[in-house]
C-alpha cells in the first residue's frame, strides 16, 4: 500500500465553454492549512485580475498545483465526463492523497455512479472520495483548484486571442463569442478550430447564417 498525504481539491474550468479547452485542476494540501485565510473560495465570485494573486499564494502553502488540459478536438471526441474522469484518476494516481474532495460534474442522482467508475479507474488506493455539488464553494481546498484551473484557461485563452482574434472568454453567452463563431463561418466556410463542433450551440449559432446566405443566393 502507497503512503496516503494530504487532501486533494478537484474541479474544472471550460465545461460550458463553446470556444477553447477544458481545463481540470488538483490542489493537494496538508491537513490543517486555512487556505480560506489565503483566499480560496469560488473563483466565480474573485474578479478576473485578483485570481492569479490568489493563486500565488495558495501555491506557495500547499503540497502540489497539478493540471489536464484538453483542447475542443479532445472535447469534440470525447464525451466532458470521460475527460474529467480521465483527469481526475490521473490526479490522483499521481498525487496519493487519502481524501479527495471533488466539485461534481454530474447531476447529483448520477454521483453514484461516477463515483463508482472512479473508484474503479483509481484501483485500491484507499482514496475517500468526496463529490459535492458546488464543492469549491463549500470546501475552500476545492475552491483552491477551481482557481487554478480559471487561472490556467485564462492563460491558454489569451494565448489564443492573439493566434485567432478576439473572442471573449470562449462562453456561448458572450456576443463576442457567439460574433467570433458567424464570422469565421462567414469567411472560411467552416468552424475555427478552437471550437467544440459537436455542440448544439453551433448550429443555433450558424443556421442564421446559412438561410441568409441561400436567401441572398436565390435573391440574386
Amino acid at each position: 500500500m502507497v503512503a496516503l498525504r494530504g487532501v486533494l481539491g478537484i474541479d474544472e474550468a471550460g465545461r460550458g465553454a463553446l470556444l477553447g479547452p477544458l481545463v481540470v485542476a488538483g490542489v493537494l494540501a496538508p491537513e490543517g492549512v486555512d487556505l480560506e485565510v489565503l483566499g480560496a473560495c469560488d473563483s466565480k465570485v474573485v474578479p478576473r485580475e485578483k485570481r492569479k494573486e490568489i493563486l500565488h499564494r495558495i501555491a506557495q502553502e500547499v503540497l502540489s498545483v497539478k493540471v489536464w488540459v484538453f483542447t475542443a478536438a479532445e472535447v469534440d471526441d470525447n464525451s466532458l465526463t470521460e475527460l474529467e474522469l480521465r483527469a481526475m484518476a490521473a490526479l490522483i494516481a499521481e498525487l496519493k492523497p487519502y481524501r479527495a474532495i471533488i466539485d461534481s460534474p454530474v447531476n447529483p442522482r448520477a454521483i453514484p455512479s461516477f463515483a463508482e467508475e472512479l473508484r474503479r479507474r483509481t484501483g485500491d488506493t484507499g482514496v475517500e472520495l468526496v463529490i459535492h455539488p458546488k464543492a469549491d464553494r463549500d470546501y475552500p481546498i476545492v475552491g483552491a483548484a477551481s482557481l487554478a484551473a480559471k487561472v490556467i484557461r485564462d492563460g491558454y485563452v489569451l494565448v489564443l486571442r492573439k493566434r485567432y482574434g478576439y473572442f471573449g472568454w470562449g462562453y456561448p453567452g458572450e456576443k463576442a463569442t457567439r460574433d467570433f463563431v458567424r464570422r469565421w463561418w462567414v469567411r472560411e466556410g467552416k468552424l475555427p478550430p478552437i471550437c467544440r463542433s459537436r455542440w448544439a450551440t453551433v448550429g443555433e449559432l450558424i443556421d442564421p447564417v446559412l438561410t441568409l446566405g441561400k436567401s441572398q443566393g436565390t435573391g440574386a
